[in-house]
């Protein structure tokens, strides 16, 4: 059992409800040793505090699950893996695509942290210079309140048929490709995108790309015996 476990036991996760009733615990990323267990009941919804205007925009996602992190937190957390075991906690089934969910969640957080929030030029990868130039600019840009603070907000919503899962960032956004192109095996930017639509039913880009909705089928409920 985590920090957010014991306080949970205690009587002290610090829960409130929206004006939708829905369950929200805050914590402070920068303060947080581990995040294993924020979502864990009655909480449906994290936010990280330490995300700049941390309540913004949460009425145009609506969600069974959310977290909502700072650029920051999300780097130093392994968010993916927090948000992946309270679906299934949730929503059994889903551990049947339970790699597909997780690879394509990865692949979005990823997108939204480097090239969203952080504004990375992913093609800085393709020789040695480059990568050390990106790997520069990205730690001063973490250091930098403007762009670490910038909260990434993953959203999941799920009905009998299909699981809706949206990730978003405030970065400056960009043009998705309108169909999958293929991707050269050594490309350093590119690939993400194309693997997102292979696994998916269904994904759309809004908001000038900083917000990508991901759709996928449910497998169908188990019978009982």
């Amino acid at each position: 059992m985590g920090r957010f476990g014991r306080l949970a036991a205690a009587g002290l996760l610090p829960l409130r409800a929206d004006e939708h009733g829905q369950c929200l615990v805050l914590f402070e990323g920068s303060s947080a040793d581990d995040l294993d267990d924020i979502l864990c009941p009655p909480a449906a919804w994290a936010i990280d505090l330490d995300s700049s205007s941390p309540d913004r925009g949460l009425d145009r996602l609506p969600a069974r699950l959310l977290v909502r992190a700072a650029t920051t937190t999300t780097v130093r957390h392994d968010v993916v893996s927090v948000v992946v075991a309270a679906l299934r906690q949730r929503l059994p089934r889903a551990g049947m695509i339970e790699d597909d969910i997780r690879l394509t969640l990865q692949e979005a957080v990823s997108n939204a942290v480097m090239h969203g929030n952080l504004s990375l030029d992913g093609r800085l990868r393709g020789s040695r210079e480059g990568l050390s130039k990106f790997t520069q600019t990205m730690q001063n840009r973490l250091a930098d309140s403007r762009f670490g603070h910038r909260p990434v907000t993953i959203a999941l919503d799920w009905n009998q048929t299909h699981l809706v899962i949206r990730v978003e960032d405030r970065g400056r956004g960009f043009q998705p490709p309108a169909i999958s192109l293929p991707v050269e095996p050594k490309a350093c930017s590119g690939r993400g995108i194309g693997q997102i639509r292979a696994l998916c039913e269904r994904v759309l880009f809004t908001d000038r790309g900083r917000r990508i909705t991901m759709r996928f089928r449910l497998p169908a409920p188990q019978p009982t015996t």
